[in-house]
């Protein structure tokens, strides 16, 4: 696996293009066109010539110490130090206005060319195009993690293997959102994401929580986790219910952007992983693209379920798989049917001993792609260890009013 990296923002922790205008006091003139090009008025490699046509009349070696002195983020070093060989910075920039921070970073790094004399540069040989850079590890049978946060990025990321939007230094550009896996705003969320990719898992549970859907039939108009229950939405009580819970993925899909501001009010190193498709799949391919990269032991969690506090402690500090199951409560009942035991035997859309409610925890070995709901991928497992909880699925409004109810003197 080879993880590729964009530069600006996102292992450096301030973008280089302003330090090289602000030095050689020409901000102005790089602000407006940086604006111009952001805004769409510019295509981006005509405003990458028209920025080396402002600035490479400065000094080469100076732009390189200049740039050799821009911070990098502590813990994404660290990784790449210890990944030195899988690690590849591919830049716009120029590798003569780089030379000093290539260095310091100490990886493989691409960027575009230029022919330079007296210290000057006089001519653009090439400018470089990240998805060639993606394509040609790939050519050689690697799996690519591109990382980035910029419009520039979005080819390479469309060719990857896989594909990490970042929001460290500013948000990542809006026309990621639509093609990326990830988005994660945390520099220790971001690498503790790359050393799972790595392999190098921890014996903790990863929770993911599906929002992706549209929750047409509670009739609100809004996505089931920005439903507000009690004084707060239904994600801050998930939030506040798995504080504790290092790894914890937030799978997204519609109203997305409302989703991660919700989330970020309250703690910003969760891992948001996009379902595309969530118009055309269930619970299940949620589970999955929230899954595929986790811990060895996922905690599976509706993002319109409510759990009773104590229980979900408990939970928590169960190893191993289970299915979840509790009274039958809800109006559109998916029943499980149980042994003397309490293990989970089967699933029924008809008649059962208990509601299924989720949540479930299943080891990642075990984890396949699933369309449809997430107890369909738990049916191939069964029989399983069922625990009994005290859960309420808010599927209709009617289900809606009654668990406000139920959990008003909830404390958490």
């Amino acid at each position: 696996m080879k993880f590729l990296f964009d530069l600006d923002g996102t292992v450096t922790s301030a973008e280089t293009l302003p330090i090289i205008a602000n030095h050689f006091e020409c901000k102005e003139e790089i602000a407006e066109l940086t604006k111009r090009t952001v805004q769409g008025n510019i295509p981006f490699i005509e405003s990458f010539i028209r920025r080396v046509n402002i600035l490479g009349k400065y000094s080469v070696s100076e732009t390189s110490e200049l740039l050799a002195q821009v911070p990098l983020y502590p813990e994404v070093k660290e990784f790449i130090d210890s990944h030195r060989e899988d690690c590849i910075i591919v830049t716009g920039n120029l590798t003569c206005w780089c030379e000093g921070l290539f260095k310091k970073i100490g990886c493989q790094c691409y960027g575009s060319k230029a022919e330079c004399e007296g210290d000057k540069v006089v001519k653009l040989k090439s400018i470089l195009r990240k998805e060639q850079i993606v394509d040609q590890y790939k050519a050689l049978g690697e799996t690519v993690v591109f990382i980035g946060d910029g419009n520039n990025d979005l080819e390479a990321m469309r060719h990857a293997n896989i594909s990490i939007s970042v929001g460290l230094t500013h948000n990542p550009a809006q026309s990621l959102l639509a093609i990326t896996d990830y988005v994660i705003f945390n520099e220790h969320a971001l690498c503790r994401q790359m050393r799972q990719l790595a392999g190098e898992v921890s014996d903790s549970k990863s929770v993911v929580i599906s929002c992706a859907g549209i929750g047409s039939r509670l009739g609100l108009g809004l996505t089931k986790a920005l439903v507000q229950i009690n004084g707060g939405s239904l994600i801050s009580w998930q939030l506040k219910l798995f504080k504790d819970v290092e790894d914890l993925r937030i799978v997204i899909g519609f109203q997305g952007g409302e989703i991660i501001e919700e989330v970020r009010k309250c703690r910003d190193d969760v891992v948001f992983c996009y379902n595309h498709r969530y118009f055309e799949t269930k619970t299940g391919a949620s589970f999955y693209l929230g899954a595929r990269h986790a811990n060895n032991e996922i905690l599976e969690w509706d993002g319109d379920l409510l759990v009773h506090p104590d229980d979900v402690r408990m939970l928590l500090a169960t190893p191993g798989e289970y299915i979840c199951y509790g009274d039958k409560t809800s109006e559109e009942t998916v029943f499980v049917r149980t042994n003397d035991e309490g293990n989970v035997l089967s699933f029924s859309r008809d008649s059962g001993d208990f509601e299924w409610t989720g949540p479930a925890c299943m080891a990642k070995r075990n984890l396949t792609y699933n369309s449809n709901n997430v107890f369909n991928m738990f049916e191939p497992l069964c029989p399983m260890r069922g625990i009994k909880v005290r859960a309420y699925d808010i599927d209709t409004y009617n289900d809606y009013i009654r668990v406000s109810e139920i959990t008003k003197d909830w404390k958490i």
